[in-house]
């Protein structure tokens, strides 16, 4: 009875938390695109209905998994700024005409707002360019990491 009492406690605070919520409307799969920014590796996936993007640092791997890996070996690990976050998701918005306008979130996974100044079909893009993507990106650490 203590451990269902526990279980339900822990579930209800995960789901209470409003970042955990937004991150289960992310495809659950591997992501888009693989993006190194100087020696850091971010993985990033696009939300379906909203123009933001998921970056969660590490290897590829679905989401769930990279998750959990997250959690555990990043725990305490707080030294990425959010320059870093915002330019992994800038790596693969920008070919498209479009960057990141807000970054939130915390620990090793952030949620980046996007906007695109012309039109831009965002998700008739994603198939042809998460091929490329997913070889992987390289861009510049940011000017204060230099």
């Amino acid at each position: 009875m203590k451990m269902r009492a526990f279980l339900f406690v822990a579930l209800f605070a995960l789901g209470a938390c409003a970042s955990t919520q937004r991150t289960f409307t992310y495809p659950a799969g591997m992501p888009d695109a693989d993006v190194f920014v100087g020696d850091q590796r971010f993985q990033i996936w696009f939300h379906d209905r909203t123009q933001r993007v998921l970056v969660v640092r590490g290897q590829p791997r679905a989401l769930g998994l990279l998750m959990a890996e997250n959690m555990t070996i990043y725990a305490n690990d707080r030294s990425l700024g959010i320059l870093w976050w915002g330019a992994a998701a800038n790596a693969v918005l920008t070919p498209m005409g479009c960057y990141g306008t807000e970054v939130t979130g915390a620990d090793q996974m952030r949620e980046v707002e996007y906007t695109c100044p012309q039109p831009v079909d965002v998700r008739a893009q994603l198939p042809q360019r998460r091929v490329v993507w997913r070889r992987g990106v390289h861009v510049p650490a940011p000017e204060e990491q230099r």
